[in-house]
């Protein structure tokens, strides 16, 4: 049995799709979520203007783990990434996500226990 129709709206308040971009972009760049900052505005036609700030992921230098493609490669992947799973999340048009690195941080392999 389906429910009934109910008049009203639903919405989605300015700190849930900020804090649900800064998880998304923090999975996308593998980063922790802390290291992760979102900004999310509405575009004025209802699509979501999104800018992420956040850490570059390097591989331990030394450690012979040469990157399989460049780091812009990575960030464009991870923007179409960031765009999808945010609208498959919201419902809502993603019409722009704007990626800035702002330091890097190594990506130490953890161990199994």
């Amino acid at each position: 049995m389906s429910p009934a129709a109910v008049a009203g709206y639903d919405r989605i308040g300015s700190a849930a799709l900020v804090h649900t971009a800064q998880a998304v972009a923090a999975e996308a760049l593998r980063v922790s979520f802390r290291e992760a900052r979102a900004r999310v505005a509405d575009d004025g036609h209802g699509a979501l203007a999104v800018e992420i700030t956040a850490p570059l992921t390097v591989p331990v230098l030394g450690s012979h783990a040469n990157p399989d493609e460049p780091v812009t490669t990575s960030a464009h992947r991870a923007r179409a990434a960031i765009a999808e799973r945010l609208r498959t999340i919201t419902g809502r048009q993603v019409e722009r996500v704007t990626v800035t690195f702002t330091s890097s941080i190594v990506d130490t392999p953890r161990r199994v226990r």
